[in-house]
């Protein structure tokens, strides 16, 4: 057995094998990302059980090699694939499940940042208030569901039941790690709309006013104040 004929058997597994111990280090390859991928996406195997998760995490690991020899940075491409697979479209919230687990474990392993100082926004103008940019955690992420994805991965971790849940309830979530323990928060429309302005760099003023004009009665004074209470602000540039 020649080590070029190892690489070909790992690199494609529609090659045909060349000598029968190459499958063995085959199954060991497929068998690792398959359990990485259970690793990141623990509700997501829970909700189709075993059987199913094996099956399509294989079947994703055959198309998806890591980039990097770093297992925990394997599978982001994960909840894309899942949307695509045609036998969970049974599960309808399957693959949001996935995009918040996703988010999770991104925000789990981000790197640490200092969070901002009150006391730097002291004595700040209006018209400087006004151009502010936000910095913001890189652990922090948002994902808006058609489904109630942040209520289900609750359920497996303590929250209210699944028989509860409302599971075509749209939710807008917010993903941070206050203290260093990851957090989702379900927030409103509005306050989404406002902080995926502010997280895409607009400044102040212009997230205001883009919030105000999708939802009537925004109330940006309470949703600034709500913002700086979140614990996700590294600092700012006026």
């Amino acid at each position: 057995m020649q080590e070029q004929d190892l690489h070909l058997a790992l690199a494609d597994w529609t090659a045909p094998l060349k000598h029968p111990r190459l499958s063995i280090y085959r199954n060991n390859v497929s068998s690792s990302l398959v359990n990485a991928l259970k690793v990141r996406f623990p509700v997501t195997a829970q909700l189709v059980g075993d059987e199913f998760f094996f099956a399509m995490a294989r079947e994703f690991a055959e198309t998806n090699r890591p980039q990097s020899a770093v297992l925990i940075e394997y599978g982001a491409a994960f909840p894309g694939f899942i949307s695509s697979f045609a036998p969970a479209a049974v599960v309808s919230y399957l693959a949001d499940v996935a995009s918040l687990e996703n988010l999770w474990w991104r925000a789990y392993h981000a790197g640490e940042a200092a969070e901002m100082s009150p006391a730097s926004l002291a004595g700040l103008s209006e018209e400087q208030w006004a151009r502010l940019r936000f910095r913001f955690h890189p652990a922090v992420g948002l994902l808006r569901s058609p489904f109630a994805a942040a209520s289900i991965w609750l359920a497996h971790h303590g929250g209210a039941p699944m028989h509860a849940i409302r599971t075509g309830e749209p939710e807008c979530i917010l993903v941070s790690r206050p203290e260093a323990d990851v957090m989702l928060r379900i927030i409103s429309p509005e306050s989404y709309s406002f902080l995926e302005s502010l997280i895409a760099g607009e400044c102040l003023a212009d997230a205001i006013e883009t919030a105000a004009a999708r939802y009537p009665g925004f109330d940006a004074a309470a949703q600034v104040t709500a913002l700086l209470s979140l614990q996700i602000l590294t600092g700012h540039d006026s």
